[in-house]
């Protein structure tokens, strides 16, 4: 499912400023094994998804990748830029399995790459990656009818590269952040119409503005770890929808 929360945001998403896209990842058949696909003239996805212990356990993985750098590579290869392109996959896995009917575990990742190189004709040339991988532990408990909770733990990665080469000379640089978060949710429905939500959450996050590495013939430059930033955030948080 979907949520797109545009501006007024409640208040379980904390400090966003702009507009949050709320996403929840379906869980795998426990029932049968299932394959689903699609081909599409520049990308493809493939699905698999079936139960771990039928009835109480279940997997999914779930992959994309386009193509548009395999069509379009026997005409560039004619030009002067032969080697260039871009292309970008991801994968999404997730598993679950249920102890009880009050407690369930849910495990899930999520990794996506872009990808775009230049070569030139004088032999400039440029490998530019970048892209995220996430990953979340979270348990499920149901206290009674009207009260749950939610615990979890995520890690998340996001990383920027930017690699060129020129004949002897050879730079690396890269940039990214790097968060690892906990946070414990409870939802209480009083009534149908009243539902008040309340929690904890905690981040620590580390910010590379840069890394660098320049190879110039036999010479290297190289940039240390002490421009890492790194920073503590948390919050605390009650909302009540009547």
């Amino acid at each position: 499912t979907t949520s797109l929360h545009k501006g007024s945001m409640p208040a379980e998403y904390g400090g966003r400023l702009s507009s949050v896209l709320d996403i929840s990842m379906k869980d795998g058949n426990d029932k049968r094994f299932q394959v689903d696909g699609g081909i599409g003239l520049i990308s493809s996805r493939l699905t698999l998804q079936g139960p771990i212990q039928k009835d109480k356990s279940s997997f999914l993985i779930s992959g994309r990748r386009t193509y548009a750098d395999f069509l379009a590579r026997p005409y560039i290869n004619t030009t002067d830029f032969k080697g260039s392109g871009y292309y970008f996959y991801d994968l999404n896995t997730k598993a679950n399995y249920r102890f009880s009917d009050k407690d369930r575990v849910f495990l899930s990742g999520y990794f996506g790459r872009d990808v775009f190189t230049y070569n030139s004709p004088d032999g400039f040339n440029v490998d530019m990656p970048w892209g995220n991988a996430t990953a979340t532990l979270r348990w499920n408990h149901v206290f009674n009818g009207k009260l749950f909770m939610n615990a979890t733990a995520i890690y998340n990665d996001y990383n920027f590269g930017f690699n060129s080469g020129f004949n002897s000379f050879k730079a690396e640089f890269s940039s990214g952040v790097r968060d690892w978060s906990g946070k414990i949710d409870f939802d209480y429905f009083a009534t149908v119409n009243h539902t008040i939500k309340f929690g904890l959450n905690y981040t620590f996050h580390t910010f590379t503005p840069y890394t660098v590495n320049i190879t110039i013939d036999d010479e290297t430059i190289q940039s240390d770890d002490l421009n890492q930033q790194k920073a503590h955030e948390m919050a605390a948080y009650i909302q009540d929808e009547f």
